[in-house]
């Protein structure tokens, strides 16, 4: 009998299910290491392209296995007021009215707090899950649970099972179903083989025409009653699921590791899950994920060194991000409606230790930008969409996109007289200097600061002093959307920007000649020249977008009644 080092699991398809089942296993893993090692273990999940790898810090010893009768208890049955009759007395549940009670009391507690005020009652760690599962698939859930608690005086056998199921690739699962059919006939267990595929396991094996040969047939889809098992397991372990604010209806996200010890994986998901308490709208439920979760990623390397080298880009050697899947609540079902993959932000790229508390700031800035959006008006969707297409694809362009569209957003709810999230200059510099080096030059050029300066007073600081009483300037509503309209072709971006000069310094020279200091800058030729050379050099769409961008954004430190001249 040889000692397990590693394990193979397959990715079978290629849905969230193959990340519950890799979850599920290293839950089992971990616990046999943590009786055979203690601490002194570690246990790595590497995604191999077809497969994931599971390499055990000292190897799973035979022995270790071949100890376990009962020791090993995953999942425990949710008990409801329907079902408490049909439980055993002696196996532990999850009490349902319990964990419902104890958030209502949370959420009733958190509506009468005073801001600021910490809680002494916290909500049940997983109550969105337990209200997935109950009730559609309550009873597919609990014959799980109550199936492996039968099984518990032969937990050893189980086991080996398993680990010989996921010792080889191919995973043999044919082999393995033999093999529990003998077990099942020797012990006169009578548990059959396969079990339905859960939909909130399998989002892809729902009810329906699920045939693979010719014809037709309605029905659920069976699968390995183990494989099956080790997922729910999983589904606590590497699964967050949350209601979508307004709705009953429920978003699941999954992590999918590139590289890291289910030590690091827990820790990490469990800084996550404290930031995700909240319920949110579909599409900003996607951007906070991967900003929060990157967000835990960082703060938990910024206390544990990693000796690897994988934080150079999280994203490619650490996590890739996660499979989600979008659940409509039909009353006591949920149907799939969505399966989608939101990547982490790939532009973080950590040489040194110290450049992570600037990554966090980035983070913080763009969380305080998508936290302010409410879905449910029709002017945020594309705002949303741009800034996800941005942190999840690392597309700078949805990002400028993003910033072109912000400004009547921002522009039109100032004059509404509603709060507003400004994004600083300081954001936009780090931002470039993370995403695109070289554009960080066209920042650093007087000239161009001269002329984002000069739309800046045009724009936010203009509407900011007219609504402290002060018409001097007039206010230019639809400038940012001007200038990205043009910017298509250099000549029409050119005469647009010009056309925004001259009237600029038209009306500084009418101000200067009516009117005490202080007055505005105005912009120079030189200015100008500089910025024309730039157009030649990057392109009108990015210095564009860049003006635009910079332009609107607040100064650090400065209200928006700023940088005025005395000369």
């Amino acid at each position: 009998m040889t000692n397990r080092s590693v394990f193979y699991i397959d990715k079978l398809n290629h849905t969230l299910a193959d990340e519950l089942l890799v979850f599920g296993w290293a839950r089992v893993v971990d616990e046999l290491l943590a009786s055979q090692a203690g601490d002194n273990r570690r246990l790595t999940i590497k995604d191999q392209g077809a497969y994931y790898e599971l390499r055990c810090d000292p190897p799973l010893a035979e022995e270790t296995i071949a100890a376990q009768s009962g020791n090993l208890v995953f999942l425990k049955p949710i008990q409801t007021v329907k079902n408490a009759e049909t439980i055993p007395a002696e196996i532990g549940v999850i009490d349902y009215e319990a964990a419902k009670e104890q958030t209502s009391l949370f959420f009733e507690a958190r509506r009468k707090a005073v801001k600021g005020q910490e809680l002494e009652i916290a909500p049940h760690e997983y109550w969105d899950t337990l209200r997935l599962i109950n009730p559609a698939a309550l009873p597919g859930y609990n014959a799980l649970a109550l199936d492996w608690w039968n099984i518990r005086d032969q937990q050893a056998d189980i086991l080996s099972v398993l680990c010989d199921l996921f010792s080889t690739t191919p995973n043999d699962i044919d082999g393995a179903v033999d093999r529990w059919k003998a077990l099942d006939k020797e012990y006169a267990w009578n548990i059959s083989y396969d079990a339905t595929g859960q939909q909130i396991y399998n989002p892809d094996q729902g009810k329906g025409q699920n045939r693979t040969k010719l014809g037709l047939s309605i029905g659920n889809v069976k699968n390995f009653w183990l494989l099956e098992y080790l997922k729910a397991v999983g589904f606590y372990d590497g699964a967050l699921t949350k209601s979508v604010r307004g709705a009953s209806d429920k978003k699941t996200f999954v992590v999918a590791p590139r590289e890291l010890t289910f030590g690091e994986h827990q820790a990490i998901m469990n800084k996550f899950r404290e930031t995700m308490s909240a319920s949110e709208s579909h599409k900003k439920f996607d951007v906070l994920a991967s900003i929060r979760y990157t967000q835990a990623l960082l703060d938990h390397f910024s206390e544990h060194p990693d000796p690897f080298g994988r934080l150079r880009n999280p994203k490619k050697h650490l996590v890739a991000g996660f499979n989600t899947v979008f659940y409509l609540d039909m009353g006591n079902a949920v149907a799939t409606m969505n399966l989608s993959f939101i990547a982490l932000p790939g532009w973080i790229t950590i040489e040194d230790v110290s450049q992570i508390a600037v990554y966090q700031d980035i983070l913080d800035e763009l969380e305080k930008l998508v936290r302010q959006f409410d879905e449910s008006h029709s002017d945020v969707h594309t705002l949303l969409q741009n800034m996800r297409d941005f942190i999840s694809g690392d597309n700078l362009r949805a990002f400028f996109r993003f910033t072109n569209a912000y400004t009547g957003y921002l522009m039109g709810r100032s004059e509404r007289g509603q709060y507003v999230y400004r994004y600083t200059t300081l954001f936009i510099e780090r931002l470039m200097m993370s995403t695109e080096k070289r554009f960080s030059a066209i920042l650093e050029g007087p000239g161009f600061q001269n002329v984002a300066y000069a739309i800046r007073q045009s724009t936010v600081t203009a509407q900011y002093r007219k609504k402290q009483g002060d018409r001097k300037y007039d206010v230019r509503y639809g400038l940012g959307q001007e200038l990205a309209r043009k910017a298509r072709y250099e000549s029409d971006f050119i005469a647009a920007l010009g056309d925004f000069i001259f009237k600029y310094n038209a009306e500084n020279a009418q101000i200067m000649e009516t009117r005490p200091k202080p007055w505005r800058k105005s912009l120079t030729m030189s200015d100008v020249e500089e910025v024309v050379a730039l157009i030649d050099e990057y392109g009108s769409q990015t210095v564009a977008s860049l003006l635009i961008a910079y332009g609107y954004a607040r100064v650090p430190r400065e209200t928006d009644d700023e940088e005025f001249s005395e000369a």
